[in-house]
């Protein structure tokens, strides 16, 4: 914070109204939530998951949020139930794999018992097994081990599953998606009440097209397009096809062309 303060003080003072720095920095992060995620991606995916239903009344929205959490949980409650209660999620096996690559290019030394000191380029860092702790810190704050971590379960023979936070465990996950959210019949099974009715809300048409994209960062990249390049069926060039075609029909036999 020392070094900002002199590079830009006006980016300290934007990020002291932000709030406290558990609520947007790593290191400040509670170790007990197993969670090193500070983006809100998921917000983003949420959203653009609701698709149509985002511009249609609010009940109706609620209930495409019901249908997609319904069909969600029903179908990960399903998918959970062939794999071994013992077990990490295969999500979490891939990334242990993943990480287990990483950690090549750290050197393990020995320390003690279930100690260690892991080189990884230029930087030390001290490693505990017993404890499950690293320096970096990214061991206790995902529950993963880190790939300095990995390193020194590889260099003991340890299992690092052994050694993964209990709630990837194929037991935490299988009570996640354990209850379900039960069918809701439509508007006309629906039992007759004497209230008043509830009129909707006068909608004002904005000016221009309504925008159904979110809007991006200046620095993000625009979303690609797919594109296909167009190949001649009478030249076999590429940029036009036959009906636009100002050449004639080239004889790729060598014999010249045919028109």
């Amino acid at each position: 914070m020392e070094a900002l303060q002199l590079a830009n003080p006006l980016a300290l003072l934007w990020l002291a109204e932000v709030g406290e720095q558990c609520t947007w920095s790593k290191h400040a992060f509670n170790q007990a939530i197993k969670s090193d995620v500070n983006m809100k991606n998921f917000v983003e995916s949420f959203n653009a998951t609701l698709g149509i239903d985002r511009c249609r009344p609010v009940p109706t929205l609620l209930e495409g949020v019901r249908r997609l959490t319904m069909v969600r949980l029903a179908t990960r409650r399903q998918v959970c139930t062939e794999w071994e209660r013992g077990d990490i999620c295969p999500n979490i096996i891939r990334r242990l794999q993943v990480i287990s690559k990483e950690s090549r290019t750290c050197k393990c030394l020995l320390s003690g018992e279930g100690e260690f000191e892991i080189l990884d380029g230029r930087s030390v860092l001290p490693v505990n097994l017993n404890t499950q702790t690293c320096v970096c810190n990214a061991w206790q704050l995902s529950g993963l081990p880190c790939k300095h971590a990995m390193r020194a379960m590889l260099h003991s023979n340890q299992d690092p599953h052994k050694y993964v936070g209990e709630w990837y465990s194929v037991a935490r996950y299988k009570l996640t998606y354990a209850n379900n959210i039960k069918s809701i019949p439509d508007v006309e099974q629906w039992p007759e009440s004497n209230l008043p009715n509830i009129d909707p809300p006068i909608m004002k048409r904005g000016i221009g097209r309504s925008a159904r994209n979110r809007k991006r960062d200046a620095d993000e990249q625009a979303k690609g397009k797919r594109s296909k390049t167009v190949k001649c069926s009478k030249c076999k060039c590429f940029g036009h096809n036959a009906k636009t075609c100002k050449g004639g029909r080239f004889d790729w036999k060598g014999e010249g062309n045919a028109e």
